[in-house]
């Protein structure tokens, strides 16, 4: 990937963060969450192009799962890996589902992409 499609892809991972916390201050938390997965699956394939090793996937949501499994992982980046995964749940068939977690998902992602990744606008 050549210097203006990486500035063009860095920007597209932002602009989905940006989406991400825009859902979220809005009640929108379901879009929030896929927003926030998708800027992290995006900087975890470019994160890891860019040293040469492919993840070969379209799904931001299997590339994370594909860092999930890699040795070595800093136990707080396994930790927000591991939050970016989970799915919604439900208590019983009848009722809704919800966020098991009182992390914020998007702030987790945010501090992925710029904290580890060292990515910035």
């Amino acid at each position: 990937m050549g210097a203006a499609a990486l500035v063009e892809r860095n920007q597209d991972i932002f602009r989905e963060l940006d989406m991400a916390s825009a859902a979220r201050d809005g009640g929108r938390l379901g879009l929030a969450r896929v927003c926030a997965r998708r800027a992290a699956g995006w900087a975890i394939r470019d994160h890891y192009q860019a040293r040469g090793i492919r993840i070969e996937t379209p799904s931001a949501l299997e590339a994370i799962r594909a860092m999930l499994e890699m040795e070595g992982l800093p136990p707080e980046v396994r930790t927000v890996l591991d939050h970016l995964v989970l799915k919604v749940t439900k208590d019983s068939p009848d009722e809704e589902s919800y966020w098991p977690l009182e992390n914020d998902l998007v702030e987790e992602a945010r501090w992925l992409i710029e904290g580890h990744f060292g990515m910035a606008r």
